[in-house]
């Protein structure tokens, strides 16, 4: 009787941790954001110091719209916008155009913009964005969480 009763609680334990450990392990898988719709600001581009990405909350951002096909965003500088074309995973962004203003350190508005034009697919893991060329990645977003709406 006795060994029944801990072959049971055993048991029971054993299932309580194996419980536990799906859960834990499921729970922290982020489900992956849409392309389309969501703000993606860069992270990480290796000619971009984060100091210039950092300096203002919108510099080098994106966001693509599905109703039109169309990608908008901000370098460190100026304001580009144009077409894209997405086709599972493959992205090309086309006729990119911008404002025009001259500003201190063009160098990463010129690495940015070469970068979007050598973009040729994406992949998305939870709240991360990541362009690459062929098999290169070329630089990694992350989405901008939405400020809640003002009453």
């Amino acid at each position: 009787m006795k060994r029944s009763l801990i072959l049971v609680i055993s048991c029971a334990c054993a299932l309580a941790i194996a419980l536990f450990a799906m859960t834990a392990c499921g729970g922290s898988q982020k489900k992956a954001l849409p392309l389309e719709g969501t703000t993606w600001k860069l992270a990480k581009m290796e000619a971009i110091p984060a100091k210039a990405v950092d300096a203002e909350a919108d510099f080098f951002t994106l966001e693509f719209n599905a109703a039109d096909t169309m990608v908008a965003g901000r370098t460190n500088c100026n304001r580009f916008f144009g077409k894209y074309e997405l086709k599972g995973k493959e992205l090309e962004l086309k006729n990119l155009g911008m404002t025009r203003m001259a500003c201190p350190d063009m160098q990463y508005e010129d690495a940015f913009v070469k970068m979007l034009d050598d973009v040729d697919r994406f992949e998305i893991k939870g709240s991360e964005l990541t362009f690459f060329d062929d098999d290169k990645s070329l630089a990694v977003f992350k989405a901008v969480e939405k400020e809640p709406a003002k009453k």
